[in-house]
């Protein structure tokens, strides 16, 4: 065991190096400096170089280092002090076994002879004292060490004393780090599946046509029909299970295609122009490779689909040849109800009858009085108490049915439509919390606003016009942004957002963790509150759920309130309560629902209070 050093003559520590006020000003000044850097997401290396920077100042002239925790190895991540070098001999990679240091919990002892230090013995020689604590995270992690080696007299405890800051600050910037590393994936990947999503598809495909020599190859969208159908009847997660065991078996086949999510239950691919795969060929073997039921939760399910495919033509749009490759897809359906591959000819509509059909319509479904407004509960962690409400729309036509808006959105967004819808919504929603304020009732409603309406020129208009009429606060009124849009065109957005925020409106930046998910931009944007997307909630399931925990904590100290969508158990609110989330949404809480029967609820947990 390592000994512990020896004490001055009179038995106590030498606290005698007391540091003066000057040296106490300026260390405030650089750990402002170096947390200004975190939150401007300065990079981890320099970060942590800073950090060891300081140490080692507060330390009178010690080697400070930074060990990080990578699975299940100690990396020395930054170093500073005049025996940086012998640092650097160590194993760029170090079991923490081999690091008598890595056990202590913000203890100090000497360098001695023994065993546990002679595989090291390049930082021995000359070295007389180590002191090291932990960097634990939040959550209880632990994500590396911060560790002093001195060759002179012993530190006073004044002198250790600023490291329990330089050790937040360290945590902090990893558990950022971590984060973004973690968000990044998150915003090229679908979370069901783990497939590309649809920007990151793109993106990739834009990629390889950028050349022109060489053709990228043949797009197959792949319409999973089967799938669909099970997640209607029996929900997401078991709709979810069979798409991946159909991503599981499109991999095994040859031909290397690329392969994302683009939305729902449809696949694409991109198979290269370079495979040994003929197109109509290989969309053939998808299908045969899911004609055998799938066993998922003990049932067996049949994963049918569709094939429509279309090959690439020079120069055409990304968004052409996908569709081309969607309205094949629709041909294959119609033709034989799923089970074929249709290749894209000039025969093809690029507009299946269908959509056709509901575009036409939802043309003047709000003047029709078609549309309605549900509302769902976000419930404050603490107390339960009712927050507010998301204004979910729905459609129900008279020949039709209800429609998912799932169908009708996408159709209103391409057409232009959702300009119209939105308006609507935007006056409903203003109109019917107004008359909850006026009974007393939680009245904060949270309206969804599209790309589209965002960049429309009189939308700052129309939002005022609905406060007017309605005679709401604005304050009540919260419009609800998706980060993707936001980076569509950042400017736009930030002007637009700013002179809403003027009147008094507020915004909440929805389905956090799917798009960009730059905690940077948000120092930019005037957003209130943060939802996150509930696929962070598959976190939960484990024993802890750090990625959540930080984007909570850091979501507070830009002084966001932080709502966490698709809460559905006790036992998710309870750990969410404890990680200091605000407001939960979810089927645990409420379903979207007519406002009156909002209303009753409302009256209800009221006098039950």
């Amino acid at each position: 065991m390592p000994q512990a050093l020896p004490f001055a003559g009179n038995g106590a520590p030498d606290c005698s190096r007391q540091p003066d006020d000057g040296a106490a000003t300026e260390f405030v000044r650089n750990l402002q400096r170096l947390y200004r850097a975190i939150a401007s997401q300065a990079s981890l290396a320099e970060t942590l170089e800073a950090v060891a920077t300081e140490a080692s100042a507060a330390a009178g002239g010690a080697t400070a280092v930074v060990f990080r925790l990578e699975d299940g190895l100690l990396r020395t991540s930054a170093a500073a002090g005049p025996d940086k070098a012998a640092i650097g001999a160590l194993p760029p990679l170090l079991e923490p076994r081999l690091a008598p240091w890595w056990r202590w919990r913000g203890k100090i002892a000497a360098i001695g002879d023994e065993r546990e230090w002679a595989a090291i013995g390049s930082i021995r020689s000359g070295l007389h004292w180590c002191w090291s604590d932990r960097l634990e995270t939040a959550a209880g992690e632990v994500a590396g060490c911060l560790t002093l080696f001195g060759s002179g007299a012993l530190p006073g405890a004044a002198a250790l004393a600023p490291l329990a800051e330089l050790k937040q600050a360290a945590v902090l910037a990893i558990e950022q780090a971590n984060l973004l590393e973690e968000l990044r994936y998150r915003a090229e990947h679908d979370p069901a599946t783990g497939l590309w999503n649809r920007d990151k598809f793109q993106r990739e495909v834009a990629g390889r046509r950028a050349g022109g020599c060489v053709p990228a190859g043949t797009l197959l969208l792949v319409a999973c029909d089967g799938v669909r159908r099970v997640r209607e009847i029996l929900g997401e997660e078991t709709g979810d299970a069979l798409l991946r065991e159909v991503v599981r078996r499109i991999g095994r086949l040859p031909g290397e295609p690329l392969c994302g999510r683009l939305s729902g239950d449809e696949l694409v691919l991109l198979l290269p122009s370079g495979s040994s795969q003929d197109p109509v060929r290989f969309g053939d073997s998808v299908l045969s490779a899911l004609r055998e039921p799938a066993l998922v939760d003990g049932h067996e399910f049949a994963a049918h689909a569709a094939v429509g495919l279309a090959r690439e033509r020079q120069g055409e749009p990304w968004a052409e040849w996908l569709r081309r490759a969607r309205a094949a897809a629709a041909a294959a359906r119609l033709r034989t109800g799923a089970g074929r591959c249709v290749e894209f000819d000039d025969s093809l509509t690029l507009c299946s009858p269908e959509r056709l059909e509901l575009e036409r319509r939802l043309r003047g479904a709000a003047a029709r009085g078609e549309l309605q407004l549900y509302y769902q509960p976000q419930v404050r962690t603490h107390g339960g108490g009712i927050a507010g409400y998301e204004a979910l729309m729905r459609w129900r036509n008279p020949e039709i049915g209800t429609v998912s808006p799932a169908a009708f959105i996408p159709v209103a967004e391409e057409t232009g439509l959702i300009v119209e819808l939105g308006r609507w919504a935007l006056g409903e929603a203003c109109r019917q919390a107004r008359s909850w304020q006026r009974e007393g009732l939680p009245a904060r409603v949270g309206v969804n606003v599209s790309a589209v309406q965002l960049a429309e020129s009189d939308f700052p208009r129309h939002v005022e016009q609905a406060l007017a009429a309605s005679g709401l606060p604005p304050s009540l009124l919260e419009l609800e942004i998706t980060e993707s849009m936001v980076m569509q065109n950042r400017q736009l957005a930030a002007e637009r957002m700013r002179g809403l925020r003027r009147l008094g409106v507020e915004f909440a930046l929805d389905d956090f963790g799917t798009g960009s998910s730059s905690l940077a931009y948000l120092k930019d944007l005037p957003v209130q509150r943060l939802k996150v997307d509930r696929s962070f909630l598959a976190e939960l399931e484990r024993a802890s759920a750090p990625l959540l925990e930080s984007i909570i904590r850091l979501a507070h100290q830009l002084g966001l309130g932080v709502i966490v969508e698709g809460v559905e158990t006790p036992r998710q609110l309870e750990l969410l309560a404890a990680m200091g989330a605000d407001e939960i949404q979810g089927y645990l809480t409420g379903r979207p629902m007519p406002a009156e029967e909002a209303a009753r609820q409302a009256v209800l947990a009221r006098q039950g209070a």
